[in-house]
């Protein structure tokens, strides 16, 4: 029998913490009638069989299925399936009157709970994505989600630092500053100025349209 690369408990503790903010099980289960010793006994993986109907409370509050919670089971990259299928929810969305008026929290206020991996990194993705936005193009969440087809409340996860930036939407940004990776924003000193040293501009110029993506 195939064993799949996560467990139950696995992904309910990646869950938590990607979807909701490293929120306490407490906090997690607050609208539903599951107690609180049981989700942690999912996540240490001492119930080997679920409750089908607790597990779907227990997936209801981080708006997944049951199935879903099956196909993240045989993810490659767990955090990555996690912020795709965020997305794809979504992608479909019809963005409602008054959005684009819509004030989002500053990102920077939030404790980012994403770091980078990368020994040499002196910055994370989300610094990237936080100083593009506001330091290159100054604009709003709303618009730059739209831009980079994702929703606002996705993307401004990314940009807090509270969902990983996935690869795909890493090449994109990439490819708008002219560079092959993001890797020589992430391990400059100074964000701003590696950007404006590698496309040639000086801060004067700023705000400024990137090609598109």
């Amino acid at each position: 029998m195939q064993t799949l690369p996560h467990s139950l408990g696995t992904i309910l503790k990646a869950l938590r913490h990607v979807l909701a903010a490293d929120a306490t099980p407490e906090a997690v289960l607050k609208d539903i009638d599951v107690p609180v010793w049981y989700l942690l006994e999912l996540e240490a993986d001492h119930i080997t069989v679920a409750d089908g109907d607790t597990l779907t409370l227990i997936c209801s509050c981080y708006k997944l299925t049951v199935d879903q919670l099956v196909m993240l089971s045989a993810a490659a990259d767990l955090p990555e399936a996690i912020v795709q299928m965020t997305i794809q929810q979504y992608r479909t969305y019809e963005a409602p009157c008054g959005l684009l008026e819509q004030s989002w929290p500053d990102s920077t206020r939030m404790t980012p709970l994403i770091t980078n991996s990368d020994p040499l990194a002196k910055h994370t993705y989300a610094d990237v994505l936080h100083c593009v936005r506001t330091q290159i193009e100054d604009q709003s969440v709303t618009a730059v989600s739209a831009l980079l087809t994702i929703s606002p409340m996705a993307y401004w996860q990314m940009e807090a630092g509270q969902l990983p930036v996935p690869v795909w939407l890493q090449r994109k940004i990439a490819f708008r500053l002219h560079l092959k990776s993001l890797t020589t924003l992430t391990r400059s000193t100074d964000i701003l100025t590696a950007i404006c040293q590698h496309l040639d501009i000086v801060p004067d110029d700023l705000p400024m349209e990137l090609r598109l993506p």
